[in-house]
């Protein structure tokens, strides 16, 4: 900077012809001999800027301000002001003279010159008419610094709504641009699940990283849902911390959650405990599941070998939604012989590793089954190649509806309901004849139907047998509550729909 004033000074030339020109004692002669006796001017105050202001580079340029002073005399009088870079004022930057009074107060002077960034100033005032003047006024300092401005930072990714890999994404922003002496730049990353960010699910704050991009994770976050994020830089600056503008919204998605099967684990029967069927039924503790697994179905193989070559049986039942999951043996097994038996679990897309193989032996001949329960009778098996026919019923199911109304209508199991009425109806059936059990929804006999019964029209026990009549014996019972009695064959219509049913008793 230089040091040129800005107001000239215009020297008083008081000799002509290196002759001595003699004073006026005129008070408004500019001749005027010496300070006049009684005169006062007051010495006007700095107003703006206080000392030690702090004076951004682009706010230039500058304003002085300061109080009016007042005089005595009846000489007009004018303002001078000096501008330097050290306190005691022995080399002048700038000098500022012959400012006119205003009528306003305080007095403001702008500085035509642009001052050099990061140095201090320091400035006084006082008044002058030729003749008096005024003391200075105190000596203030203020300095002129290179201000930081911060831009906007772009959130780059994850973003466009996109699903992301994990739950652990990580938030990756662009630099904004930063000028100026600029220190401590940080970013700060809101995330939350709606835009307005009133509740910010976390807030992340990081250091700048070396390069062109910052980055940081908040960790695991909800499955499969929707987030928003934004990011804004702040630097420390000569004047404190300046915090830029947000970003753009970014949008993402979190993937929905993974998909793992567990084996599950023989319960019985094991170790080579000897079952009282040659059509046993099968039962394992349901391995864990988690994520959007779809229909997990559960394969039993049976051989006489423990190395499953040639298996003697295959049973393949959809996976229970409680602790365990059992199958029974639809086919005959030899009496009095050892078997080895496993399973494992399949979504038709991830298959577990198959369970520890377990053991059990067939009892040396099939028990008789039984020819009553409850009083009732069975209906002798019906010859070769030919099946039973359905005895029609109705009249004990309505009969049940009106002497039980409150099992009836608190008969969806799945609601919270109760089996009172279907362990009534089976029961009061079972009476009359022994043919007559639960059914095997969709074949899983360990998800008996709340709805349905079954009548074995084949020979043999029954038990896990597909030779069945299906009727429906009560009408609307979920979801919408409106149960009611029935009798509706469903034999035909399930067969249709590709599905099939077993016959059960007891239910497990």
């Amino acid at each position: 900077m230089t040091g040129r004033s800005l107001v000239s000074l215009v020297a008083l030339v008081f000799s002509t012809g290196g002759c001595g020109v003699e004073r006026s004692s005129n008070p408004l002669s500019p001749q005027i001999a010496g300070p006049l006796a009684g005169v006062t001017i007051t010495t006007p105050s700095a107003v703006e800027p206080i000392n030690g202001r702090l004076i951004a580079a682009t706010d230039q340029p500058i304003n002085l301000s300061f109080a009016s002073a007042s005089s005595t005399s009846v000489r007009p009088f004018r303002y001078e002001i000096d501008l330097a870079t050290e306190a005691t004022f022995s080399s002048i930057l700038s000098k500022l003279t012959d400012i006119k009074p205003p009528e306003t107060n305080p007095v403001v002077v702008s500085l035509v010159e642009t001052l050099d960034t990061e140095q201090v100033y320091f400035w006084r005032v006082r008044a002058v008419d030729g003749a008096n003047s005024s003391a200075y006024s105190e000596t203030v300092s203020f300095e002129v610094f290179s201000p930081v401005v911060v831009g906007v930072p772009i959130a780059s990714e994850p973003s466009g709504g996109r699903t992301t890999a994990t739950n652990s994404p990580t938030l990756v922003a662009h630099h904004a641009e930063i000028s100026g002496p600029a220190e401590d730049i940080r970013y700060r990353f809101e995330l939350a699940s709606e835009t307005m960010f009133a509740a910010p699910s976390a807030v992340l704050t990081v250091a700048q990283e070396a390069g062109t991009i910052t980055s940081i994770s908040p960790g695991g976050l909800p499955h499969d849902q929707e987030f928003h994020w934004r990011v804004r830089a702040s630097a420390q600056a000569r004047n404190g911390q300046v915090i830029g503008p947000w970003s753009e919204t970014a949008t993402f998605h979190t993937p929905p959650p993974p998909i793992t099967l567990g084996t599950p684990t023989p319960a019985s029967p094991i170790d080579g405990a000897t079952v009282d069927s040659v059509r046993p039924t099968l039962t394992v503790v349901n391995g864990a599941v988690s994520g959007p697994a779809g229909s997990v179905v559960y394969r039993f193989e049976i051989d006489e070998g423990a190395s499953f070559g040639s298996p003697t049986a295959v049973i393949e039942v959809p996976r229970s939604g409680g602790s365990s999951t059992a199958a029974t043996v639809t086919s005959t097994l030899e009496s009095a012989r050892d078997y080895f038996w496993r399973v494992n679990a399949s979504n038709g897309t991830i298959t577990t590793g198959w369970s520890a193989p377990q053991s059990f032996r067939t009892p040396a001949s099939e028990a008789s089954p039984p020819t009553s329960n409850g009083g009732g009778q069975r209906t002798p098996d019906p010859s070769p190649g030919s099946q039973l026919s359905l005895p029609n019923e109705s009249a004990i199911i309505f009969e049940l509806a009106a002497s039980n109304p409150a099992a009836l209508a608190d008969s969806c199991v799945e609601e919270g309901g109760s089996w009172e009425f279907m362990d009534l109806a089976v029961a009061t059936l079972r009476a009359k004849d022994t043919r007559w059990g639960y059914n095997c929804k969709r074949g899983n006999c360990n998800d008996p139907s709340v709805d349905v019964v079954d009548y074995f029209w084949g020979v043999g026990d029954g038990q896990g047998s597909a030779d069945v009549y299906l009727i429906d014996i009560i009408s609307a019972v979920c979801p919408d509550g409106n149960q009611a009695p029935a009798w509706i064959d469903q034999t035909e219509a399930t067969r249709a729909a590709g599905t099939i049913g077993r016959w059960l008793y007891p239910r497990p």
